[in-house]
């Protein structure tokens, strides 16, 4: 019988050499893959800038020594900030970005504030209540606000004779009653409670010095308010009752308004006691005058 050659056989050496060609082939195709991965990641290391490459290089390091040494507190988190923005959330805000908010003001600063703003009109606007007080004053300002007990402290008084007309020269302190009968306040009971001294200058002609309040024309006057001084003309002094009384010029005389000057007046000195709606208005009063200014 004739024998048959299959063509699947192979020798032994044609097998030998087909596994060494595989072995070649599969490790060749190990190592393209390999060198294909380690193309693509050398791509993006080299796609990142310098500083990525050295921080991607060394972030382990670096975590591990920084932590130790960090020294200065950490800024607070986002979420923090805006737990903190919403518990004070009654604080102002700001208006425009990079402008800081005004803090809202207290009642005392806007009090202040207010203040501030009216300061130039209260400085030219004088007061009338404002007054310069004596040391004596002061002491009776402290005291309780109870009458005094009405007593004689001038129980004699003389004056000389000047000219014109021989009239008597009589100051302000004369007529003071708290200075002479210790009377405050001054009731309309007063005249009946002066000294004897006092009462005899009722109509008698005086010379007295003061100065004049400022009234309401500069020229022609017929009649002024005469001021024990300046303070109560310019000031605004509160005066007491026998400290500004009227003036009526002889007839037919008149007198410009004198500033801030001290000037004679002669006349009749009247003392009489005139109320309005119960209040004590007036007690002296000068007529039949003229003014000396020199």
């Amino acid at each position: 019988m004739q024998a048959h050659h299959n063509p699947t056989r192979y020798s032994p050496a044609s097998l030998i050499i087909l596994t060494l060609c595989s072995l070649t082939f599969w490790g060749a195709g190990c190592n393209s893959s390999d060198q294909t991965e380690y193309r693509q990641y050398s791509e993006q290391i080299d796609a990142k800038s310098p500083e990525q490459k050295d921080a991607a290089d060394n972030q382990p390091e670096q975590v591990a020594a920084e932590v130790p040494e960090q020294s200065e507190p950490v800024e607070p988190e986002p979420k923090t900030i805006t737990q903190t923005s919403a518990v004070k959330s009654a604080e102002p805000m700001p208006l425009e970005t990079g402008t800081k908010a005004k803090p809202a003001p207290t009642e005392t600063a806007a009090a202040v504030d207010a203040t501030d703003d009216f300061l130039p009109l209260i400085a030219q606007r004088p007061d009338p209540s404002l007054r310069a007080l004596t040391p004596e004053e002061e002491k009776q300002q402290t005291a309780k606000k109870e009458p005094r007990e009405v007593k004689i402290l001038v129980k004699n008084k003389s004056f000389r004779h000047v000219a014109p007309n021989d009239a008597l020269q009589v100051s302000y302190d004369d007529i003071d009653l708290l200075k002479v009968m210790n009377m405050e306040p001054v009731t309309p009971e007063a005249p009946e409670l002066m000294p004897q001294w006092l009462k005899d200058l009722n109509g008698k002609r005086i010379r007295i010095r003061g100065f004049m309040y400022p009234p309401f024309q500069q020229t022609g006057n017929e009649y002024f308010l005469l001021a024990r001084d300046n303070q109560i003309c310019c000031f605004g002094k509160n005066p007491k009752i026998y400290d500004l009384f009227p003036v009526l010029l002889k007839d037919g005389v008149t007198t410009d308004y004198i500033l801030n000057r001290p000037f004679d007046v002669v006349g009749v000195f009247h003392i009489k006691a005139e109320t309005i709606d119960g209040e004590l208005e007036r007690i002296y009063l000068i007529d039949d005058a003229i003014v000396i200014d020199q």
